[in-house]
């Protein structure tokens, strides 16, 4: 006769053995729960601020301001600025798609900034305010003449 070996398992389980009850489960879960609704919005105080674009709209500024003090005469318009410089080119600054961009006699165009949304300029004397709204951000510069 053939003895088969087995294994003999008692009744009853050891603490090593015991797996989690249903209410350990259910208080697992609703902790985890509450903790992503609460932290969920605070993901988007960690966001962080975008210095890019303001770095973007003061160079803008500053070249808009060294072209006004470099040229002749100038217009002001509701989203562009032409000029005349000192060597008679004309220069026209405009939001074209989503670029500001800048020309010179009407040919080729120079990238100044990218992303624009929206842009206008108001001119008081004795200065522009130059409105511009990048990624849904809206930035106020003022550019002084001379």
């Amino acid at each position: 006769m053939k003895t088969r070996s087995s294994v003999c398992m008692k009744k009853g389980n050891r603490t090593s053995e015991r797996a989690f009850t249903l209410s350990e489960v259910l208080i697992s879960l609703m902790a985890t729960m509450i903790l992503l609704t609460i932290s969920v919005p605070l993901f988007s105080l960690l966001k962080g601020y975008d210095y890019y674009s303001e770095l973007s709209v003061d160079q803008l500024s500053a070249v808009i301001q060294w072209e006004i003090n470099q040229c002749r005469s100038y217009n002001v318009s509701d989203h562009s600025i032409s000029l005349i410089d000192k060597q008679n080119r004309h220069i026209v600054m405009e939001k074209y798609g989503k670029i500001f961009r800048r020309t010179v006699d009407g040919s080729g165009h120079e990238t100044l900034v990218q992303n624009v949304g929206a842009i206008s300029f108001v001119h008081e004397f004795p200065s522009i305010l130059m409105e511009v709204e990048i990624h849904d951000q809206p930035y106020t510069r003022k550019i002084h003449l001379p």
